[in-house]
């Protein structure tokens, strides 16, 4: 069979050869169209053109006439873009206006591809919402340029500088030749990395971080990422959205590496209450005297609290005067402020005497809400003293 092809096409190109006008003159129109680019690329595009053009005229039986190969291959000029287009080459250069004009939209979507990419990358090294938010709107803005422009984006893909960072491999005899190859054969790794990390990072946003859950959503997102790798080789318009998701991605990886696992926070971080002395609220807000009210909003004095097992609750002191001064009795201050009831003042440290003092509570006003009448709030003057307010009982046990 093989044979038999070899012996049509060497009759196919003995009769072009025979009848050259229509088979040269759609040569010369193709060759014209990619005069811009370099003789030797021309040379091996017209050297496929030539083979097509036999195999035509064996299935035609004939050299046909020139309108007979533009009706089945196009004209000459559409068959040589299709041929740039396929072969990666941007589009004629045509008018220097138009050029100048292909060459900034060029540009610019690939500054847009760049920023996105960044924003997106430390969006995710930080988890920071804003940068990804801005980093997907700059690849949005790129869309009306790049769209229009085909499979290939050759207003973006013909600039120089484009070209020069395509071409710029490691020589044959680099030993940095090897390992680029060996990381460009790890891609559909990375395709399979980076469905399960959206799949993480979709968990993590609208569920529990359940390693069961994000192993399902997994068979999703995987499935997606290989098949949007695939073809964002065929068609290059992709990688305005490929590349800076590559760039999230990786961003979320090496936050969850340094966090220690994919659902741990790493935007700030936390203490732990137990560690601190006194009482806290929310962890946040230290709570140094508790002032007791009855139903009405009176406040209540000597009142003692205890804890679900009978221990009392002690509020402590972080002011750092927990071992600073002594009490009439030879305590330490701090002792004998949580043998008291409540409210007891706080314990603090006084910048012109260098010494901690025991402030009074001060005067109270509050307001319970309640469905009965409303009482209206009851202030408490501040004590002369706290010791004379608030006789010191022996310590609950």
């Amino acid at each position: 069979m093989t044979s038999e092809n070899s012996v049509v096409g060497d009759e196919a190109t003995v009769r072009i050869a025979a009848d050259p006008a229509p088979a040269d003159r759609y040569l010369d129109g193709v060759r014209a169209a990619l005069a811009d680019l370099p003789a030797s690329e021309v040379a091996e595009i017209l050297d496929d053109v030539r083979a097509h053009l036999a195999d035509l005229t064996a299935e035609l039986e004939g050299p046909g006439d020139f309108d007979t190969l533009t009706g089945r291959l196009g004209s000459p000029e559409a068959y040589a873009a299709e041929l740039r287009s396929a072969a990666g080459y941007p589009a004629p250069p045509g008018p220097p206006e138009k050029a100048r004009s292909r060459a900034a939209a060029g540009r610019f979507a690939v500054a847009l591809l760049v920023l996105a990419t960044v924003f997106l990358l430390a969006g995710g090294l930080g988890e920071v919402p804003s940068l990804v938010l801005f980093g997907i709107l700059a690849g949005l803005v790129a869309l009306p340029v790049v769209l229009p422009d085909g499979p290939r984006v050759p207003s973006a893909a013909g600039l120089p500088e484009v070209r020069r960072f395509a071409a710029a491999r490691p020589a044959a005899d680099s030993p940095w030749r090897g390992t680029a190859g060996f990381l460009a054969s790890l891609q559909p790794a990375w395709w399979v990395v980076r469905g399960v990390i959206a799949s993480a990072l979709a968990v993590r946003i609208f569920a529990d971080s359940q390693v069961s859950v994000i192993v399902l959503v997994s068979l999703l997102t995987v499935t997606l990422s290989v098949w949007v790798g695939h073809l964002s080789r065929r068609d290059r318009r992709w990688l305005w959205g490929v590349v800076p998701l590559n760039g999230l991605a990786a961003g979320l990886a090496v936050a969850a590496a340094m966090a220690g696992s994919l659902g741990a926070p790493s935007s700030y971080a936390s203490y732990s209450p137990p560690s601190l002395p006194g009482l806290w609220q929310d962890s946040r807000r230290e709570i140094r005297d508790i002032r007791p009210v009855d139903a009405n909003g009176t406040p209540l004095t000597g009142v003692y609290l205890f804890d679900q097992d009978g221990r009392p609750i002690d509020t402590g002191n972080a002011s750092g005067c927990e071992d600073e001064g002594t009490s009439a009795s030879g305590t330490t201050m701090a002792a004998a402020q949580s043998a008291r009831p409540y409210p007891r003042g706080v314990v603090e440290f006084d910048d012109r005497t260098g010494r901690c003092r025991s402030v009074p509570p001060g005067p109270l006003v509050v307001a319970v809400p309640s469905a009965a009448p409303s009482v209206a709030p009851t202030a408490v003057p501040r004590p002369g003293s706290s010791s004379a307010a608030f006789p010191t009982p022996a310590p609950p046990r």
